[in-house]
């Protein structure tokens, strides 16, 4: 509002990003359209995390405890809260997600469908979350881990992501398919050597089941949209 009051009064950097604005409309309106789950899902990221940050700390524990995988939920509400449970990012990390929705989901989406890309995204949420609820369920039986981590919080997007992230793999070009698909391996491993917690385990098993769904992408209308720039503005299918 304040752009479009200052470009009518004529100043001059106002005008000229209008001016701009004006050209990217189309291109950015096209790109919202062709990945629609993906801008959707962030549209009720960006609700449920201003609803977080409106809450006292206190608040924000118990709703994220009622909404996550945790154990103790698993054995309560199993369905409701692996779904429930993707529709959450809490505090200020939701915004890097910003920019790899945009970047990674949105352009996979486009490639895979709606539909394809769903499947994946959903499969690396549910299969992960069971997956490391499993080996955190084995951990504390056998005493290697305290009973207390029963009720930790379990909650976001990052297994379905990477589960994306994953497949996506198979859209890069060659030069690019095997640096992104170790780098992506490496990293989460890393990351479960140093933090050793049952989420960084999710972590794999997600990118794993990513990779798994190789075979959806050789299906026709994938590998048609292979032939387009991955961050294809184009408004064919």
């Amino acid at each position: 509002m304040a752009v479009g009051y200052a470009n009518r009064l004529g100043w001059q950097p106002a005008v000229l990003l209008m001016a701009k604005w004006a050209q990217a409309k189309p291109l950015v309106i096209t790109y919202l359209r062709r990945s629609p789950a993906t801008f959707a899902y962030l549209v009720v990221l960006t609700v449920t995390t201003w609803v977080l940050l409106g809450l006292s700390d206190r608040t924000m524990n118990l709703l994220l405890r009622e909404h996550s995988t945790s154990l103790q939920q698993l054995r309560i509400n199993p369905i409701q809260v692996l779904i429930r449970s993707a529709f959450w990012a809490p505090g200020y990390e939701f915004l890097p997600w910003v920019l790899l929705f945009a970047l990674v989901l949105a352009p996979a989406e486009s490639w895979l469908g709606t539909g394809r890309w769903a499947i994946v995204f959903s499969a690396g949420h549910f299969l992960a979350t069971i997956g490391s609820a499993s080996v955190l369920w084995i951990a504390i039986k056998y005493g290697w881990a305290a009973k207390v981590l029963q009720g930790d919080i379990d909650v976001g997007v990052s297994y379905g992501f990477l589960a994306v992230a994953a497949v996506f793999a198979f859209r890069l070009p060659s030069r690019w398919r095997w640096p992104w698909a170790i780098t992506l391996t490496v990293g989460t491993l890393i990351a479960l050597l140093v933090g050793q917690t049952f989420t960084d385990v999710g972590h794999l098993m997600a990118i794993g089941v990513g990779f798994a769904f190789y075979p959806i992408t050789k299906g026709t209308q994938v590998r048609s949209r292979q032939l387009l720039p991955i961050w294809a503005i184009q408004t064919g299918s």
